[in-house]
C-alpha cells in the first residue's frame, strides 16, 4: 500500500474523495490514521514533505479524533499543500515516460476513466505495448501481445480459455467488486445475497468439517469486528494466504454457532488503488498465478482497442428492426458498469447473440433431418387395442396423451423429432416398446439405446416377457405375441458380447434377422448395419448428445427418433440443448404410488437411522446403499463401495443378508446379484452409481445415498427413484459425511428433502450449478460461446429463437454475405453434429 499511496497524486484522490463523502473517515480500511501511519513510519514522507508537516499538526487524536467540521478544514489545506508536490511528480512522470517512449518507439499511453497501473519500466520492451511491433492490435493477435503478457502469463491465460485479443475481450466479469460502497463487518447481516468486504487477515489454517471433509478458514479484521471465512472441501486456500494479508472476500454471510460466517466466498487480494476508484470493480475467471491486476490491465488493452470491431452475430437489417444497441457499447458497459442495473442490461444485449446462434443452428439442424428424405411411415392402429390388452396395467392419462402424440408422429412422413420426458417411475420405457412395436407391425426395424449395460439388459428381459416369453439369451429372443400377429425377434447387443456373439447378433441385423436391437453404445460400431431401420429410441438422452444422436440416425433411411430422460429439464433448457426436438412429458406417476419421504442424516444422526433400517430388514423389506467409489481413495474424502459392503455386514447390518455391485464386475456376475436381489434373497444391495437407471425391485423401500453432499441433485434424485416403485411407503435417507457440507451442498440436500417433484428439482439444479454442466457433451466445444448468457433466460431465449426464425425464413442455408458472422458462429455447433458421419 504505501508504494501507491506515496503517489502524490493518488494521495490527494483519496482526500478529495474523503471530503467529498462527508468525513466520515470510512474510505479507507482502518481509517486515514492508519493509512497515514503507515507511510510515515515507512519513510514515505521524507522531512519536509508537506503531507508529513500535515501529519504532525494533527492534534493527538489523530484524525479520527477530529470532529467533521475539523476533519474537512484539515483535508482541504492538506489538498492544497499537495499541488506543488504534485505537480512536481507530474512534471518527472512526464519526463520518465516521453524518454520511455523515445527508447520504445510507441506513443505514451492514454488513461481512461478506468485505473490502470502504470507498466513495470524493468518489463521487456517486447511485452510493454501493444504497439511495440509497429501496427495495430488485431482480434487474432495471440495474447502475448497484451501489455504484461509474456509465455508464462500467456500459459495461464490459455488456461481460462484466453488465447487471443478476442478472447481477452470476450472474457467477461463473473462478478464485481462494490468499491462505491464497501461494507464493514459490524455492518453484515445473514443474507441469500452476497456482501463484500475487505480486512486483515488474523488467522487461517486449513481445517476439518466433520470426520471427514477438509477445508480452510481464515479470521479477517477490519477495524469493526471480526468476521470468520469457511472454504468447504478446499484445503488449498490457506496454503495460498497468509496473517497479515489484506483481502477482499464476496459471499453470502450466515449466522453459525451463534457468530457470523461467510461460506466459500470469492476472494482476492486487496489493490489499494481499486479501493479508491469509487466504481464497480470486474473480478474475471482466474487461475493459479494469473491475479486480477494482470487480467483487468490485459482485458483493458484489448477492449478499448478491439471492442468496436467485435463481429455481432446479430445481422445489420434484424438489429434495425428490433432497436438493439451496438454490440460493442454493450461488451465495453459490461466489463466497466457504472451501475449493476447497466452491466445486466449490457449481458442481456449479449446474450442475444449467444442464444441467437444457439437457435439457428438447432432449427437448421431440425429442417435438414426434417426436409432431405420422407421417413418410413409407421402405423399401429390395428394392433394398438391387442398391445393394451398383453399389459399388466392400464396405462395412466398421461401415457395415453403421450402415446397418440408420438403414434400420430410415426404415421407421418415427416421424421419424428421428439423427446420424451418424465420423472423416475413414469412409465417411459412402455411407450418406447409400443413405439418399436409399431415400427415391427409396419415391416421396419426398431433400436432402443441404453447408456449402461445393466438398463439395457433390463429393457430387453422386460421386452421379452412383455411378448409373452420366457427371458432368453441374445441370441435366442424369437417371440410370436397373437396381438402383433407375425413373429418379432429381440437381440441384445452390448460390449460384454463375445467375438463370435458380435458377429452372429451383426449379421442377423443385417440380414433381415432381427427385428429390435436393444444395446448400448455397441449399437453405434461401424459392424452394426440396419438397412431397415424406421424408429431409433434413446433412453437417458442426459448421457449422450448431438454426435450420438446422428450417428444412431445414420444406421437407417432417415428414420423417426424419439429421446427419452428420466431427468426432467428446464423449459430454457429443453429449448437450447434440445432445441431441434418437440418435447412430450409424463408429469404424472401410476396410480398408488407414495411420495417417498427423504432426510438429511448428519454423521450424529447415523445409529438413529440403522436402527430404522434394521426395522425395515426386519418387516422383509430390502435396502439400497449407494456410495461414490468402488474402492478407497486417497484423494476423494468419500465411502468407498467395497469398503462400507466390508463394514456394515461386519458392523451395523450384521446378520443380514449383504451384497455389493460395481460397474466393475462382469455382465454375468451383475446379472446373478441382481437376480438375487430381485428375488428377495439380498436384503441390502450396496452399490457405486451403475444402479442409477434400470433397476426395478418394488419390495425394495429404503435407499441410503453415502457422500450424498458429492452427488449432483438429478443424480440424487435418479437414485432415489430406484425405491418407490409399489404402494408400500418408501424412504430416501442422505448421508453426509460432515455435519456441516458447506452452504452449496446443503441447499441441494435441503431441496432434495423438501420436494420429491422432479421438475422442480430441475430447476433448482439449473439455478445452482449454471451453465456449463448442464450443457455437458452435447455442445462440447462450443461452450466459448455461452459466457454470459443464462439457461435461466427464458425471456431472452424465447426472442432469440423468433429471430432466428425470421432469419432462416429469409436465408434458410445462412448464405447471404449479411449472415456471414451468424453463420461462422453457428458453424461449430453444426459440425458436432455431423462429426460422425
Amino acid at each position: 500500500m504505501p508504494g501507491v499511496l506515496a503517489d502524490a497524486e493518488k494521495i490527494r484522490n483519496v482526500f478529495e474523495r474523503e471530503l467529498s463523502t462527508g468525513c466520515h473517515d470510512q474510505l479507507v480500511i482502518g481509517g486515514l490514521d492508519r493509512m497515514l501511519i503507515q507511510m510515515y513510519d515507512d519513510g514515505d514522507l521524507p522531512g519536509g514533505h508537506p503531507l508529513r508537516t500535515r501529519i504532525d499538526r494533527i492534534q493527538p487524536g489523530g484524525y479520527r479524533g477530529l470532529s467533521e467540521e475539523k476533519r474537512a478544514a484539515w483535508l482541504k489545506e492538506t489538498i492544497a499543500a499537495l499541488k506543488p508536490t504534485l505537480s512536481a511528480v507530474n512534471t518527472t512522470r512526464q519526463a520518465e515516460r516521453s524518454g520511455r517512449a523515445t527508447r520504445t518507439s510507441r506513443p505514451t499511453p492514454i488513461r481512461s476513466d478506468v485505473s490502470i497501473p502504470d507498466e513495470d519500466a524493468s518489463e521487456p520492451a517486447a511485452t510493454r505495448s501493444v504497439a511495440a511491433s509497429g501496427r495495430p492490435l488485431k482480434l487474432d493477435d495471440p495474447v502475448s501481445r497484451l501489455p504484461g503478457i509474456g509465455a508464462a502469463a500467456a500459459a495461464k491465460f490459455e488456461k481460462i480459455g484466453v488465447e487471443t485479443a478476442r478472447d481477452a475481450v470476450m472474457l467477461f466479469p463473473r462478478r464485481f467488486n462494490d468499491f462505491r460502497d464497501m461494507r464493514k463487518i459490524r455492518d453484515l447481516r445473514p443474507s441469500s445475497t452476497p456482501q463484500t468486504v475487505a480486512g486483515e487477515i488474523i488467522d487461517v489454517s486449513q481445517t476439518r468439517f466433520g470426520a471427514r471433509a477438509k477445508g480452510s478458514e481464515a479470521l479477517i479484521n477490519d477495524g469493526t469486528g471480526l468476521l470468520k471465512v469457511a472454504w468447504f472441501n478446499m484445503p488449498y486456500i490457506a496454503r495460498s494466504l497468509s496473517a497479515g494479508d489484506t483481502i477482499v472476500v464476496s459471499g453470502k454471510v450466515r449466522v453459525y454457532r451463534g457468530r457470523i460466517q461467510m461460506d466459500n466466498p470469492e476472494f482476492e487480494p486487496l489493490e489499494a488503488e481499486l479501493l479508491h476508484t469509487g466504481r464497480l470493480v470486474p473480478v474475471y475467471p482466474a487461475t493459479q498465478g494469473l491475479g486480477q491486476k494482470t487480467i483487468r490491465r490485459a482485458v483493458k488493452v484489448a477492449v478499448d482497442a478491439l471492442a468496436p470491431v467485435i463481429d455481432d452475430p446479430v445481422p445489420g437489417w434484424l438489429r434495425e428492426e428490433d432497436r438493439l444497441s451496438p454490440l460493442a457499447e454493450a461488451v465495453k458497459t459490461y466489463h466497466y458498469p457504472a451501475e449493476y442495473e447497466e452491466a445486466e442490461e449490457a449481458r442481456r444485449r449479449i446474450a442475444i447473440g449467444e442464444f441467437l446462434a444457439i437457435q439457428s443452428a438447432v432449427l437448421m439442424r431440425r429442417a435438414e433431418w426434417q426436409q432431405s428424405t420422407d421417413a418410413p411411415v409407421l402405423s399401429f392402429d390395428d394392433k394398438l387395442a391387442g398391445f393394451r390388452a398383453a399389459l399388466p396395467f392400464e396405462l395412466t392419462g398421461a401415457q395415453d396423451a403421450v402415446l397418440g402424440e408420438i403414434l400420430r408422429d410415426l404415421r407421418g412422413p415427416v421424421p419424428m423429432l421428439r423427446l420424451l420426458q418424465g420423472d423416475v417411475g413414469s412409465g417411459k420405457t412402455i411407450i418406447a416398446f409400443a413405439a418399436a412395436f409399431a415400427a415391427v407391425a409396419s415391416g421396419y426395424q426398431a433400436v432402443i439405446m441404453a447408456p449402461t449395460e445393466i438398463l439395457a439388459e433390463q429393457h430387453y428381459r422386460s421386452m421379452m416377457k412383455l411378448l409373452g416369453g420366457a427371458e432368453l439369451s441374445a441370441l435366442d429372443g424369437m417371440q410370436v405375441p397373437s396381438w402383433l400377429g407375425r413373429p418379432v425377434r429381440a437381440l441384445l447387443v452390448t460390449g460384454s458380447l463375445t467375438a463370435t456373439q458380435k458377429g452372429q447378433a451383426r449379421g442377423d441385423a443385417a440380414n433381415g434377422g432381427a427385428d429390435i436391437l436393444i444395446g448400448t453404445h455397441a449399437l453405434l460400431e461401424a459392424g452394426v448395419q440396419l438397412p431397415r431401420l424406421g424408429l431409433a429410441v434413446i433412453d437417458e438422452q442426459h448421457r449422450f448428445g448431438v454426435l450420438q444422436r446422428a450417428k444412431l440416425r445414420q444406421k437407417g433411411a432417415n428414420p423417426h427418433l424419439l429421446v427419452m430422460t428420466a431427468t426432467p429439464i428446464p423449459r430454457t433448457l429443453a429449448l437450447t440443448v434440445y432445441g431441434d426436438l418437440e418435447v412430450s412429458t409424463i408429469d404424472t406417476l401410476p396410480p398408488g404410488r407414495k411420495p417417498i419421504r427423504t432426510r438429511w442424516v448428519p454423521p450424529p444422526d447415523r445409529d438413529e437411522a440403522y436402527h430404522v433400517i434394521r426395522k425395515h430388514l426386519d418387516a422383509g423389506e430390502q435396502v439400497y446403499v449407494i456410495c461414490p467409489l468402488v474402492e478407497e481413495s486417497e484423494t476423494l474424502d468419500a465411502k468407498s463401495a467395497e469398503e462400507e459392503y466390508e463394514r456394515l455386514r461386519h458392523g451395523p447390518l450384521r446378520g443380514y443378508e449383504v451384497d455389493l455391485l460395481h460397474g466393475r464386475m462382469a455382465g454375468k456376475q451383475k446379472d446373478d446379484i441382481m437376480a438375487k436381489f430381485g428375488r428377495g434373497e439380498t436384503q441390502v444391495l450396496v452399490s457405486t452409481s451403475v444402479i442409477e437407471v434400470g433397476i426395478d425391485v418394488p419390495n425394495a423401500t429404503v435407499i441410503v445415498i453415502e457422500g450424498a453432499e458429492r452427488f449432483g441433485l438429478s443424480q440424487m434424485h435418479q437414485f432415489r427413484g430406484r425405491v418407490g416403485r409399489s404402494a408400500k411407503q418408501s424412504f430416501c435417507m442422505l448421508f453426509s459425511t460432515a455435519e456441516d457440507p458447506g452452504p452449496e451442498a446443503r441447499e441441494r440436500l435441503e431441496a432434495m428433502c423438501e420436494t420429491t417433484d422432479g421438475f422442480k428439482l430441475a430447476e433448482v439444479d439449473l439455478v445452482m450449478r449454471g451453465e456449463g454442466e448442464a450443457w455437458g457433451r452435447v455442445q462440447s466445444g462450443a461452450n466459448t460461446m455461452l459466457r454470459v448468457a443464462r439457461l435461466t433466460d427464458r425471456e431472452i431465449l424465447a426472442r432469440a429463437r423468433q429471430m432466428a426464425a425470421r432469419i432462416l425464413e429469409r436465408d434458410p442455408k445462412l448464405q447471404l454475405h449479411e449472415h456471414r458472422t451468424l453463420a461462422a458462429a453457428v458453424k461449430p455447433f453444426l459440425e458436432k453434429a455431423t462429426e460422425a458421419n
